[in-house]
């Protein structure tokens, strides 16, 4: 059970069913060209049902939301579109249920132990005598980062963003890019950790710290979205990523920049009732939302949109290829005072350096 006095949020809120409220027009042109328009999506996201009732229900589901993103992008209240994604046929509901409960925030500096973090925080970056970083930095396009993964119906974006951070920075060391086991975590990683109930990313990397290493997911298995028996057998035949330290910075944008101008880096964020329609063509994520974070995710990179000069974060997140643009976002940089948008920086954000292979 988790304790009380531990603040339990979720790996993402749920969209509220007012938002896509609003009845259809009742004739039959417009039925007949919404369920055209379902036809294809079906076709398009490789969606079937298994009887007619459930189709229609599905269809019913679908007419509601998409009447509320076409009623939300009229408005323009928002400043970035909302589009169909693979989504598109569930409940705010269901879609809760689906990727409800996986961040636990965690406020006490004091379980990050001093003998294997380094604390950027004592060392504030304006005062080092280090180079500026970059206007603007894309792991992916270094081939740095894998692609984005899908926690399921499972809270475990804690165990994705730790794992996404390590695969990174194990490819900067060493020139290999791996895909990591957040199986392997989910299962064993049991230290103030609460499988798909949420998790602590920090801790996480503690855990792989603790246990000199994480396995691939060919080693170990692959996710099956819940928690099972913890099985290091294999570990014994089998290679092991390991890091050598974990990295906390201070709770500021600019420290962030810094940070991800080196390597990707786990953070949390508020997801807010919008990021349900989010996908390849709704542009840079710049809310509303609040800082009372649920979800984290991985910050690869940063930029600036040459035609509208806004700043933005591109943020890997764990939901599926089939959502944002392949999975990834990008959300408003330098916005929302101190904490930034959606409270990216209402928390300090965690990296590991990985050791270079000889």
């Amino acid at each position: 059970m988790v304790p009380l006095a531990l603040l339990q949020l979720s790996c993402f809120f749920l969209l509220a069913s007012s938002s896509a409220g609003g009845s259809a027009p009742d004739n039959d042109q417009h039925n007949r060209l919404m369920l055209d328009r379902f036809h294809r999506w079906m076709a398009f996201h490789g969606r079937s049902y298994p009887n007619d009732d459930e189709k229609l229900r599905r269809f019913e589901v679908y007419r509601h939301n998409v009447e509320y993103i076409e009623r939300t992008n009229r408005d323009g209240g928002l400043g970035y579109q909302l589009g169909e994604n693979d989504f598109t046929d569930l409940t705010s509901e269901e879609f809760a249920a689906r990727y409800i409960g996986g961040l636990i925030a965690n406020n006490d500096s004091k379980v990050i132990s001093e003998g294997y973090v380094a604390d950027v925080g004592k060392n504030d970056p304006s005062k080092l005598k280090i180079p500026p970083p970059p206007k603007k930095v894309d792991w992916r396009k270094e081939h740095a980062v894998t692609p984005a993964k899908d926690q399921g119906k499972c809270g475990s974006c804690w165990a994705f963003a730790a794992v996404a951070t390590v695969e990174s920075a194990h490819y900067i060391a060493n020139g290999k890019l791996l895909n990591l086991s957040e199986q392997e975590i989910l299962d064993c990683d049991r230290n103030d950790q609460y499988g798909c109930e949420g998790g602590f990313p920090d801790r996480a990397l503690q855990w792989i710290w603790d246990y000199d290493g994480i396995m691939t997911e060919d080693s170990y298995g692959p996710y099956v979205g819940e928690q099972q028996a913890c099985d290091l057998s294999r570990r014994a035949y089998n290679y092991l990523v390991t890091i050598e330290s974990v990295w906390s910075i201070p709770a500021s944008e600019e420290a962030l920049k810094l940070a991800v101008s080196r390597q990707p880096v786990a953070v949390t964020i508020e997801a807010n009732v919008n990021m349900q329609f989010y996908n390849n063509t709704s542009g840079i994520y710049t809310g509303p939302c609040a800082t009372l974070v649920n979800h984290a995710v991985v910050v690869v990179g940063y930029g600036r949109d040459a035609v509208s000069g806004v700043d933005y974060w591109i943020v890997k997140n764990s939901w599926g290829s089939k959502w944002g643009h392949n999975g990834f976002f990008l959300m408003r940089r330098g916005a929302d005072g101190p904490r930034g948008l959606c409270g990216i920086v209402s928390t300090q954000g965690v990296y590991p350096l990985v050791s270079v292979i000889l």
